[in-house]
Parts: C-alpha cells; sequence; structure tokens
C-alpha cells in the first residue's frame, strides 16, 4: 500500500462484477468499487480476472484507478487471465452429448487456452460404461481426463492437483455439476446447486454471473451455462484447428484451404476411414462446419 496525495492505493485482483460494481480481493480484504468514468472513454471494460488499483475512499470501498495488462480475456464469459478451462461434463442426467462438448472444446481451442475434462455423476447407473467410452476418446487425443464422484470423494485429490495455483474456469451446460464441484472444494461458496429437469433431462441454469473464488493459491470461476458460449470470431477455414488431432494431418492433404468434408485428396478423411480419428469428433466438426458456413452466408 502506499500514498497518492491523501488517497490511500491498493492492488487486488477483482473476483466479481455485477451491475458496475466490483468486488475487489486485495491481500485478503474484500473492498466494493466502482470504475473511474475515465475507462469508458478510453474503451476499457474491468474485468474479472483483472488485475488492478484500487483509491480506498472510506471503509471497505473505493474506486478502480487503474487496471494492469492482460495476459488473455475472453468475451463470452467476461473473465481475463485465465490460466486453464476445466470442461465439465455430465455422463447421464443430462446425457452425455459428444457433439455439444466437442463444440464447446472448439472454443477453448479457438481461445487458446488448455483444457482439462471432468466427467461428473459416474455412480449414477450407466455412467461408467459411458465413462469409459468417452475417457478413451478424449485421453486418447491428449487431453487430462478426471472422473468424479463428489459425494464419495472419487477423483477430489486429482481435481485439487489439477486447479492448483491456477485460475481456472469451470465450463460445461447446466445442471452437469459445476456448482456442486465448487460446494465441495470450496464449502463456504453461495454458488447455488442446478437441477436437472424432468423433461429432456436438461440443466436448468443456475448461475447468472462470472465470479472467481479463491482456491488455495489459485482461483476456481463458476461461469453462466452453454448459451453463453459459441465459436463467435473462429473463421471457416481456421475450425480444424480447434481439433487437436486433426493437426498432425491437415499439412498432408493435396490442396491448400481443404475443409476436410470431401474424400479427394484430403488426409483428415481418410484417417477417419483409416480409425486414427474417431467418428464422432469428425461429425462433431462436420456439425460445427455447417453452422459457421451458414453463418458466413447470412453475413453476406
Amino acid at each position: 500500500m502506499h500514498l497518492r496525495w491523501w488517497r490511500a492505493i491498493v492492488a487486488g485482483r477483482i473476483i466479481k462484477a455485477v451491475g458496475g460494481f466490483y468486488t475487489v480481493l486485495a491481500d485478503g480484504r474484500i473492498i466494493s468499487c466502482k470504475a473511474r468514468g475515465v475507462f469508458k472513454k478510453r474503451g476499457i471494460k474491468p474485468l474479472v480476472g483483472d488485475l488492478v488499483e484500487v483509491e480506498l475512499s472510506q471503509g471497505d470501498e473505493g474506486v478502480v484507478t487503474d487496471v494492469r495488462s492482460r495476459v488473455n480475456h475472453l468475451i463470452r464469459p467476461a473473465i481475463a487471465n485465465v490460466d486453464q478451462v476445466l470442461l465439465v461434463s455430465a455422463l447421464v442426467q443430462p446425457t452425455f452429448s459428444s457433439f455439444q462438448f466437442d463444440k464447446t472444446l472448439a472454443m477453448i481451442e479457438s481461445a487458446g487456452l488448455p483444457a482439462a475434462l471432468c466427467f461428473t455423476k459416474i455412480d449414477l447407473p450407466g455412467a461408467l460404461d459411458v465413462f469409459e467410452s468417452v475417457s478413451r476418446v478424449y485421453s486418447g487425443i491428449g487431453y487430462p481426463v478426471l472422473g468424479l464422484n463428489v459425494r464419495q470423494g472419487r477423483g477430489l485429490p486429482e481435481l485439487r492437483a489439477t486447479l492448483a495455483a491456477k485460475i481456472t474456469v469451470l465450463a460445461g451446460l447446466s445442471g452437469v455439476g459445476k456448482s456442486t464441484i465448487l460446494r465441495y472444494l470450496i464449502p463456504d461458496t453461495n454458488a447455488v446447486t442446478g437441477s436437472v429437469s424432468q423433461k429432456g433431462h436438461r440443466g436448468r441454469q443456475t448461475t447468472t454471473h462470472v465470479e472467481l473464488f479463491p482456491f488455495g493459491t489459485g482461483f476456481v470461476a463458476d461461469t453462466p451455462g452453454f448459451s453463453q458460449f459459441d465459436l463467435a470470431g473462429v473463421e471457416v477455414n481456421d475450425l480444424a484447428s480447434c481439433f487437436i488431432e486433426f493437426r498432425s494431418y491437415e499439412s498432408k492433404c493435396e490442396y491448400r484451404g481443404c475443409l476436410h468434408d470431401k474424400d479427394a485428396g484430403c488426409s483428415v478423411v481418410k484417417g477417419v476411414l483409416d480409425g486414427e480419428i474417431v467418428k464422432s469428433r469428425y461429425d462433431s466438426y462436420l456439425q460445427l462446419l455447417a453452422e459457421l458456413q451458414e453463418a458466413k452466408a447470412r453475413r453476406y
């Protein structure tokens, strides 16, 4: 802490932002802040995860006066300085959707962030068989995979090790267990546990804003559900690079600009036919490619 004129200035991190008000954690102290109007003029909006300077006014209140340089930032969810994403999915209740899972994973790759995969509710009937299947697919292409049953403590030591000393964003559909994970890792969190609707077994949204929860020397961020995630900004020709197992094949295609949707001279298609690339992943790619092509056609 130092003095600028008669005002005390402290450094901290924004851990919550709602309606133009910011909660800053500085040396174990919680400070409620507004941001100076100068940020709007400069086209800067403070984000959860930002390292900031705060000018204290009275008590535990202050004003954010400066935002330090960011390592990275995401638009949806709006968060800065992320180290990794933990992509959480249920295996049953709601039923595992490889397409929705692969879509979120592609978004994470497009942001250039490392991902770890966490599958919940492995104690439910039929879940273990699904876990063994999906674990083979995703560990086989290089992702760390965890199976979790928080009530029995299964997978929690591995999860804690994965989260240690990092800023981790929890991502995934609503109702898959993100808030339950938070409650067990950080018992004093106010995260609300969601439910799964019986009609269609789809999760109900329980998180309405991004918030960082201190965990050891790092932080864990809960984020709004899957509706907040999309592939905005990903061009049609860049989609294949969001599927990590395609990368070693792309340079072997016979013609430049290959979209890997036709078999003539395409090394990715050959990889699928030879069983080297998992077909469900390739099917997800084709569906996402069609979505991006349709979106591009609407723009022009």
